[in-house]
């Protein structure tokens, strides 16, 4: 699947790029995710909060394939664990996964070569440079600070204009400019048709984006009102 085509606001309508259905996980005999429903079109940008120890990210690596879970997840109409699933999103977790032996530069040659998309290069370069880290491409992720990693593994993850990003707690060891470089990066992605999904425990992130919001509770989804939408004291959600 190549890169994102422009943003045709007719595709909130159509198929899901993300559909999760009755997905539960299960870690040591505990349940951490149960029965959890959520839906991403194009130009959704969801964020899911909560405490940590909430389950977010393992929701994000049951989405992806890297715990064993039940129920049903198809991106963009397949399964994730398929070629063409894998080819339709691009994934970052919260720990940064380098390779110390590359360079910047080469994680960019890489990350293109992997999905056969030549233009991906030049985009996580440019990513780079927009993150301040363009005068040091060839230097080895092993010698940056954990801000600095983080901007790579983001640029590589932006940079490959999948239908579906997700973020696992992207805004973590980042400086202020660069979490808006980032919220301005994230909302530019939905405007072009991708979706976007990631974790976050700033209460601040929701404005800040203009998100969806989605808390994970005791293991399960619970959506959140939209800000104006919030009931009146005294009034239930939705009540007269």
């Amino acid at each position: 699947m190549t890169a994102l085509a422009a943003f045709d606001p007719e595709a909130r309508d159509a198929a899901p790029i993300l559909r999760a259905a009755g997905v539960s996980v299960r870690l040591g005999g505990v349940s951490v995710i149960a029965d959890a429903d959520l839906e991403l079109h194009a130009g959704d940008l969801v964020l899911l909060t909560g405490p940590n120890g909430a389950g977010k990210s393992t929701f994000l690596r049951a989405l992806v394939g890297l715990v064993p879970a039940s129920g049903e997840v198809e991106v963009a109409g397949r399964p994730p664990a398929s070629l063409t699933g894998r080819a339709a999103f691009a994934y970052a977790p919260d720990e940064p996964a380098l390779y110390e032996d590359l360079t910047l530069a080469e994680h960019a040659y890489l990350n293109a070569a992997l999905y056969r998309d030549p233009e991906a290069e030049a985009r996580t370069l440019d990513l780079l440079r927009t993150f301040g880290l363009g005068g040091r491409a060839d230097e080895y992720p092993g010698t940056h600070s954990r801000g600095m990693r983080q901007k790579l593994a983001l640029s590589l993850a932006l940079g490959l204009w999948r239908p579906l990003t997700l973020l696992d707690e992207p805004f973590n060891a980042l400086d202020l400019e660069s979490q808006e470089l980032l919220a301005d990066l994230l909302r530019d992605t939905t405007r072009r048709g991708g979706a976007v999904l990631l974790t976050g425990h700033q209460r601040e992130l929701a404005g800040l984006l203009g998100a969806r919001v989605v808390a994970v509770r005791d293991g399960r989804l619970e959506p959140q009102p939209a800000e104006g939408e919030r009931a009146a004291p005294g009034r239930a959600a939705g009540g007269p």
